[in-house]
């Protein structure tokens, strides 16, 4: 139906390409060659009223059932133009058997829910008879490598109608993905000053590369400030410690000269013997 749809409408555009910029440039013979219409429809019915009534009746009936058959020969064409009757099976590349559409939906959305970063897919399965195409709405987390998913999307679809449901694929797999946006900031969130300032130029239309220069900016210096901390911490920690350490140093010395000074030697036998 696409084909024949396709043939008839290039003849159309062919034919008023052809026939309305000739009848607007030369209008006299447009209007000698209507007229010359007009004539030989009217030799024609001069010779129907001629005939006798007997004649004239099948003749009128003949042309009667040629206008009613191209009549609904249009009338066909037009309802299988407006009502597409879509199969709800495709049947598989071996021959041995037939998948419903909605089945392999199903199996689409399953596999691809699994892969990270998909928030949700609707798929979009088409039956041609012996092979199937697919259309997938993906909805995504944000901030996401948007070619790389969608290839990795693609592969996977792709997997799964044909070496799992075993499946002709017809035309390339469309993938169509929506990124999730990000989260607004709340009403009492602090924005820092350079940012507020680059947000404003953006909405101003300066150059997105100007912003990104502010933003990168933003986060150096809060990387330093950072580490200014962390080198202040380790100041203050250091003389803290060593003090520490030395008034544990002293209590050990003093334990020791303690026990020195009131360590005695008890008598030996001899001594006691000898005195």
């Amino acid at each position: 139906m696409n084909v024949f749809n396709r043939i008839v409408v290039i003849l159309l555009i062919l034919a008023l390409m052809i026939l309305i910029p000739l009848g607007l440039i030369f209008p006299e013979q447009a209007q000698a060659v209507l007229r010359t219409g007009a004539d030989v429809i009217q030799l024609n019915v001069a010779w129907l009223n001629g005939l006798p009534a007997q004649n004239e009746l099948a003749v009128r009936a003949g042309l009667s059932v040629a206008g009613l058959v191209i009549f609904l020969i249009g009338l066909l064409l037009l309802i299988l133009e407006l009502v597409r009757f879509r199969r709800r099976t495709v049947r598989l590349r071996d021959g041995s058997g037939e998948l419903t559409t909605n089945g392999i939906s199903e199996h689409l959305s399953y596999y691809i829910d699994m892969l990270p970063d998909v928030v949700r897919v609707q798929p979009t399965v088409q039956s041609k008879g012996k092979n199937v195409s697919a259309m997938l709405y993906a909805e995504t987390a944000p901030g996401i490598n948007v070619p790389e998913k969608s290839n990795q999307i693609r592969e996977t679809a792709r997997y799964v109608l044909e070496e799992q449901l075993g499946l002709q694929v017809r035309d390339e797999i469309r993938v169509v993905i929506r990124p999730a946006s990000f989260p607004a900031a709340g009403a009492g969130e602090q924005v820092p000053p350079i940012i507020a300032e680059a947000r404003r130029q953006k909405e101003a239309g300066v150059a997105p590369a100007e912003v990104e220069k502010a933003e990168t900016a933003q986060e150096v210096e809060t990387t330093r400030e950072v580490e200014a901390t962390q080198e202040v911490e380790a100041t203050e920690k250091g003389p803290t410690e060593d003090l520490a350490g030395e008034e544990a140093a002293g209590a050990q010395e003093g334990e020791a000269t303690t026990d020195e000074t009131f360590e005695f030697k008890a008598p030996s036998t001899a001594e006691k013997s000898d005195q």
